[in-house]
């Protein structure tokens, strides 16, 4: 075999001055980095936390899958999507077959709030079942634009359903529409 010698020679002569080139370069620019860099503002933005009185929060298909369980407690339906309205104070959420009626609490019915069809919301409020004495009620409170939404809600009836005290719109920015709701 053909001996090619050792060319350790050549390599250590250069190894230490080019060590010590790496570090001085490496220096040399931490220190041109601490020189020019300019301090940048981080912006912390908070998101006011929503105190909710629900004993439970659900997404909507949860809440859709067992609303019967809940009934007689405060429950928060995240999620949740306008699928029609039902005359000026009620309105249906979930998908276009299985639709689940929510009635708007008197407060946000005093306070003029507006929900629109295909709007995603959080809602807030006590289920109940709908039973004869509450359609009469709510037909005396002038919850049906006219007969056609009353015959609607009569299907309803002994069927759970959701009465708001709150509702949160994405565009509130995370922070609870109180009892005045949000448009």
């Amino acid at each position: 075999m053909a001996n090619f010698g050792s060319r350790g020679g050549a390599a250590d002569k250069l190894t230490l001055p080019l060590m010590i080139l790496a570090f001085l370069a490496v220096i040399g620019f931490l220190y041109w980095l601490n020189i020019t860099a300019e301090p940048t503002q981080i912006e912390i933005v908070e998101e006011a936390e929503r105190s909710s009185s629900a004993s439970a929060i659900l997404s909507v298909d949860d809440f859709l899958a067992g609303a019967a369980q809940y009934e007689g407690q405060v429950v928060e339906v995240t999620d949740a999507r306008v699928a029609s309205r039902l005359g000026p104070q009620a309105f249906w959420i979930g998908p276009d077959d299985r639709p689940f009626l929510v009635k708007m609490g008197p407060d946000l019915v005093s306070a003029g709030t507006e929900v629109l069809v295909e709007q995603t919301l959080t809602l807030v409020g006590s289920v109940w079942t709908m039973t004869d004495s509450a359609h009469a009620a709510w037909d005396t409170q002038g919850a049906f634009a006219n007969e056609g939404d009353k015959i609607v809600a009569e299907f309803a009836i002994g069927s759970p359903f959701l009465e708001v005290h709150e509702i949160v719109t994405p565009d509130a920015g995370g922070e609870g529409a109180g009892a005045g709701g949000s448009n």
